[in-house]
């Protein structure tokens, strides 16, 4: 698990600057109109971010919550694509800090073996990072 924390930590800050050194017209750009352009996308690794900040904490003390959502509907009821791209990279940025912080402290209570959703917040863990991955090269891509 210190392996998947590092590499999660190493992501937030990486990501975090290479998000604001791409072009804001590239951002905002939908190449189809039911598709999300890369604002998007990161809205959508925000809500993610939340949603599973509370799989995360319930978990703890609830036998195997069921924490789903609709990501269309968040993402287009948030209003990424008109949001302000520092700002909404500085919201990634802090609740994924403060979910890195959240992952460790599980680990350290051996809380692994919790589950949501029928899932082990081990796997959750790992599902998280590689989920997270994927969007973020979606996101960097030219």
């Amino acid at each position: 698990m210190n392996t998947l924390l590092e590499e999660f930590e190493n992501i937030i800050h990486e990501f975090s600057s290479q998000i604001l050194e791409i072009y804001e017209d590239d951002f905002n750009q939908k190449l189809e109109p039911d598709k999300w352009s890369k604002k998007e996308i990161l809205g959508h690794l925000v809500d993610s971010a939340f949603v599973n900040y509370q799989r995360f904490i319930r978990a703890q003390f609830e036998e195997n919550p069921k924490i789903y959502y609709d990501q269309v509907a968040y993402c287009a009821s948030a209003g990424y694509q008109h949001a302000e791209t520092e700002k909404l990279c500085n919201l990634w940025r802090s609740v994924n800090e403060q979910l890195l912080f959240l992952f460790k402290q599980v680990i350290a209570n051996k809380l692994t073996k919790r589950t949501c959703n029928d899932h082990s917040l081990e796997f959750l863990m790992l599902d998280y990072v590689v989920h997270l991955k994927h969007h973020r090269n979606q996101i960097l891509s030219e």
